[in-house]
């Protein structure tokens, strides 16, 4: 082989690295352009039962409208940024993550514990999504749910608004339709009653925990301590598997 043909070998793994590397990260981001979920396979060296896990997958896939499945190689030097930025180099494999439709990781779950039924329950709401992509963007995020017709939605939309307006860039409300079917099991791990006839504010602090519950119009000054505040249970979704936040009990 010559110093010529060696070289462009050379080059021609590089291209092919690259466009390996673009090919994962162009899957993600046309899941996210189209409103999909994404199931991500992460495989790597040494993984056993990958063939299984892939078929555990689409089947899961059938009963999500819409959604999409994306196999990442950690082993593959293409794929070093995202395995950094999910944090998978240590994670054991073949690992089942699950993408919202706006793109954000909202949790994961290795092969060995995952099955159809729980990797169906793993898939967020649209208004969860919304949520995720605030915490993960280290923001508090207020909840405002509520239906039309409600005496004081208009106070609560802006009693948060005022409360997000003090917090400046640290804080954005996530408004939810009571009514809404596609919320309906989000609401439910908050316990919202579904009959209630005033809106209900929750507090969630920028790492996933509830600090706050509130109904009717709250009081600005309440909602901006609620949010600065640290301990709470965990917002559904909000922390655990696949997120940066943690579900530990607050230390006193």
């Amino acid at each position: 082989m010559s110093l010529r043909s060696f070289g462009f070998g050379v080059l021609l793994m590089g291209l092919l690295t690259t466009t390996a590397a673009a090919s994962v990260q162009q899957e993600l981001d046309s899941a996210a352009k189209q409103g999909r979920i994404a199931f991500i396979l992460v495989t790597g060296e040494g993984a056993s039962g990958t063939d299984q896990t892939r078929d555990m997958v689409k089947q899961a896939m059938k009963q999500v409208k819409n959604s999409a499945l994306v196999e990442l190689d950690r082993s593959n030097p293409a794929n070093a940024d995202l395995v950094a930025k999910f944090r998978l180099a240590g994670a054991p494999v073949p690992l089942i993550l699950v993408a919202a439709r706006n793109g954000v990781l909202a949790g994961g779950l290795i092969a060995a514990q995952a099955t159809v039924e729980n990797l169906v329950a793993m898939v967020p709401s649209p208004k969860t999504g919304d949520i995720l992509q605030v915490l993960q963007g280290g923001k508090a995020v207020l909840i405002s749910v509520s239906r039309k017709g409600m005496a004081t939605k208009s106070g609560a939309a802006v009693a948060c608004a005022a409360a997000c307006g003090q917090m400046k860039d640290r804080c954005s409300v996530v408004q939810i339709d009571m009514d809404d079917p596609a919320e309906a099991g989000f609401l439910s791990r908050l316990k919202v009653d579904r009959a209630a006839t005033e809106p209900v504010t929750f507090v969630v602090n920028n790492q996933g925990q509830i600090t706050g519950a509130y109904t009717g119009a709250p009081d600005v000054a309440s909602l901006v301590q609620a949010a600065n505040k640290k301990g709470g249970g965990c917002a559904p979704g909000a922390c655990g598997p696949g997120s940066s936040t943690s579900c530990d009990p607050a230390k006193k």
